[in-house]
């Protein structure tokens, strides 16, 4: 199994937890470490190198109650050659890969992944139900998953749920943020951690491979959040640099999970990817906790506030949706999501997200407050692409009605499912069901 996902996200805590639970021996391999085993990976032979390891740690490796555990491997990329063989020639073995640097030396053509011979899991921030089941909201987690549309929220629970995901963006889905917050509840532990972690990934910067900018990827990563929800310009960042090494410095972002491209598809059909356009993406940071951090936005006021979406216009609860949305695929997928747009004069419009759903219909997806009288580019894309219905967030009861109305383009006739933020993680399920 190959684990991807950023620095900080919890890859080396899961793996010793599922060995504990599961009764295993943990055999931990952190690779930037100068073992004297090493040499053996070139050879391509699993079982040599077990028996280095074996001689070297002074334990025998019981395959069928054991896990080997390479961590840090983009330290030593030769492990990565290494995994297919253990699984033609040592299948027996349970190997677990992982690396908080790791896509960069997966960029590299030398050493792509053996495809049908490993596992893949994609591991991200924590979403808001497991940080719901971290701080002990059982009943809301249950109320959650026993949902249908239709039904009716008492006020009270509404109240409650709306709130929880106020404190979710503050604390945000890391997991040590969590954790901190789940012994004392306290919002100034909690930023003293973010702050960290944001640090952490600062000093990561002269960690990257190729010809990296620290100071450029310091710039770029720290107007990421002005820039939140907009098609990014890269004059927007700064006039001083290049377009290319401001590119350059973007993708090293994205490549370390930091910072995720949201692309422009024409999503006039399935899958939304064959019509993306590479031109045109928004972007989205690793998680909106972090997000309100870096914005200098005060967590007490958050958690007080009404409506969520007009929070820093919009940015706080757009970095909400779009985290789980992205997250809400397959472990073994490569996330992604997207958003749709058309660009005229005088008749611009922009949808924030389109997904499919588990039929393969295109879903735009808007996070608005207001009537639906003020969503004017959710109608014009229902219109443009004959779809039946979308989706909205925000932080009113949940409803359902038909929006049916005469535009200057045509008839507008459509269902318009509208969902209090709390619900997103329901969303395929709930439209399965509509």
């Amino acid at each position: 199994m190959l684990i991807r996902g950023a620095r900080q996200v919890g890859k080396t805590t899961l793996v010793r937890m599922f060995a504990a639970q599961q009764d295993f021996q943990l055999v931990e391999l952190n690779m930037e470490k100068p073992w004297r085993f090493i040499p053996t990976l070139n050879d391509l032979n699993p079982r040599r190198t077990i028996e280095a390891i074996e001689f070297e740690l002074h334990i025998d490796i019981d395959p069928k109650r054991s896990i080997i555990f390479f961590d840090e491997v983009q330290s030593c990329p030769p492990v990565l050659s290494l995994l297919r063989y253990f699984y033609e020639e040592a299948p027996e073995y349970k190997i677990i890969v992982t690396g908080s640097l790791l896509e960069f030396v997966l960029a590299k053509p030398k050493f792509s992944i053996p495809v049908g011979r490993i596992e893949l899991f994609y591991l991200g921030p924590l979403t808001f139900q497991e940080f719901l089941l971290a701080t002990g909201e059982d009943k809301a987690v249950a109320k959650l998953e026993s949902y249908r549309l239709g039904d009716t929220i008492q006020e009270p629970i509404h109240g409650k749920l709306n709130h929880l995901v106020r404190i979710f963006n503050v604390v945000g889905g890391m997991p040590e943020t969590i954790s901190r917050f789940a012994q004392n509840r306290s919002f100034k532990e909690v930023e003293r951690v973010k702050s960290e972690i944001i640090e952490t990934f600062r000093l990561d910067f002269n960690k990257y491979h190729g010809k990296s900018n620290p100071q450029l990827l310091t710039m770029v990563f720290d107007s990421m959040p002005r820039l939140m929800g907009k098609k990014l310009i890269y004059s927007h960042i700064t006039p001083n640099y290049r377009p290319n090494d401001l590119a350059k410095a973007v993708e090293q972002l994205c490549l370390a999970r930091i910072i995720t491209k949201i692309f422009h598809s024409h999503a006039n059909g399935i899958p939304l990817a064959a019509e993306k356009n590479e031109r045109f993406f928004k972007m989205m940071l690793l998680d909106v906790g972090l997000l309100l951090t870096q914005l200098n936005l005060i967590p007490t006021e958050i958690e007080q506030i009404g409506e969520l979406n007009l929070v820093n216009n919009g940015t706080l609860a757009e970095q909400f949706i779009g985290q789980h949305l992205y997250q809400a695929q397959p472990h073994y997928r490569t996330p992604e999501l997207f958003y749709w747009a058309r660009e005229r004069k005088s008749s611009s419009a922009e949808v924030d997200y389109v997904i499919t759903d588990d039929f393969n219909n295109v879903v735009p997806v808007e996070i608005k407050a207001g009537s639906t009288g003020r969503m004017r580019s959710l109608q014009i894309m229902v219109l443009e692409k004959s779809l039946p219905r979308a989706v909205r967030f925000c932080s009113a009861q949940p409803t359902i009605f038909t929006e049916k109305r005469k535009t200057a383009k045509g008839m507008v006739d459509f269902t318009l499912i509208s969902l209090p933020h709390y619900l997103v993680q329901q969303l395929q399920r709930l439209l399965s069901e509509s």
